[in-house]
């Protein structure tokens, strides 16, 4: 979770009197970010409870018992994507509203809305946009702000990404070290790097993520 977002301070209701009484359900393995965020929107005058689940499984059963209005789904969660988590709760509660949210990268507008979300939060933006944006969604909107379309360099660095780019292009590790005249250690790095950074264990998981970022066509 960003800097900005852990260290805000109390932020003041916009509009509350247009929004309902929201029941929010925050799903993302992070004990911080669940804090964080169930701290900044619990604080508000439009959200009657604030809940939070660190597995998907642990989610659905809240989200049918407590059925909440607003359901923020991380985009990475248990080495997967979120957006398959997404399409399942969308049809299984169709009366709430989805948002899917990232600490880094973006999630492409149709992907999202493909998968039953209305909604795009970027973890980056200070506590007051967070918080404008999930009210918006309360309020009827479809919000995918273009402040949360992040470059992607913020995400890998440039080698990470050459890398990346030769991993979903279906190279091995030893020809992608060739392609970028590198030994297949530092290859094998890079690797584990970009794994790391896109909350994933796999190739077939990276180049699904990559997808879903934006990060290749």
């Amino acid at each position: 979770m960003s800097l900005a977002l852990q260290e805000a301070g109390p932020v003041g209701d916009i509009d509350s009197t247009r929004c309902r009484p929201q029941r929010v359900l925050i799903v993302d393995e992070s004990e911080l970010v669940q804090a964080g965020l169930r701290a900044l929107l619990g604080s508000q005058s439009w959200v009657s409870s604030c809940l939070g689940a660190s597995s998907t499984s642990t989610a659905m059963d809240i989200a049918r018992r407590r059925q909440p209005q607003l359901i923020l789904v991380s985009s990475a969660i248990e080495g997967e994507a979120g957006l398959g988590f997404c399409r399942e709760v969308a049809a299984a509660l169709p009366m709430a509203r989805v948002v899917v949210m990232s600490g880094h990268g973006r999630v492409a507008r149709s992907l999202a809305r493909a998968h039953g979300a209305v909604g795009f939060l970027s973890l980056g933006l200070p506590a007051e946009a967070i918080v404008d944006v999930v009210r918006r969604v309360a309020e009827g909107a479809a919000v995918f702000p273009r402040e949360t379309l992040e470059r992607s360099n913020g995400l890998l660095s440039r080698r990470e990404m050459d890398v990346l780019r030769h991993l979903v292009a279906g190279l091995s590790n030893p020809e992608v070290a060739a392609a970028l005249n590198l030994s297949r250690h530092t290859v094998k790095q890079h690797t584990s790097v970009v794994y790391r950074k896109l909350g994933v264990r796999n190739r077939a998981q990276a180049a699904s993520r990559a997808q879903q970022l934006g990060l290749v066509a």
